[in-house]
């Protein structure tokens, strides 16, 4: 949902469709891919081969979660000559996840290597407050496609 979120918020600022289907999920598995260093993560599960030595060897939210991921990751999709309607929407996902988690109090490492973490802590991973958070992102995220699809004001 917060990548999705940060795509309606994001897109038309980029002069691209929030409502793209192709956008929206390029942004859902952009927000999703972080967590790859997460074996018991949605995507970890399912791209155990990566994120069982991810996991093993360099821990959950070590480099998958920091800049230099970002900078690799678009570094990489450009290099794979993917267009901007691509790559826009997977690293807005991306970013959103981090956003997200620098909102927990665990934080992040966002110049991984370096130890020292970043964080908002305004709720803990998996609580109440974190669902709340993301409820009102969902909210949100209606109002605004409502707004976007049918000109809806409040």
């Amino acid at each position: 949902m917060v990548g999705i979120a940060a795509w309606t918020l994001a897109a038309p600022h980029l002069g691209l469709s929030p409502l793209d289907p192709a956008a929206l999920a390029m942004a859902t598995a952009g927000s999703l891919l972080p967590d790859i260093d997460h074996p018991h993560s949605w995507v970890g599960r399912r791209a155990w081969l990566i994120s069982r030595p991810l996991a093993a060897t360099i821990g959950h939210r070590g480099l998958t979660h920091s800049i230099v991921a970002v900078i690799v990751c678009c570094l990489l999709l450009r290099w794979q000559g993917l267009s901007r309607a691509v790559l826009a929407p997977l690293m807005v996902g991306y970013l959103s996840h981090l956003g997200a988690d620098l909102l927990t109090s665990s934080g992040l490492r966002l110049a991984w290597p370096l130890r020292q973490r970043c964080a908002i802590p305004l709720c803990r991973t998996g609580s109440p407050g974190e669902a709340v958070i993301v409820a009102a992102m969902v909210v949100w995220l209606g109002a605004t496609a409502l707004h976007l699809h049918v000109g809806f004001r409040w």
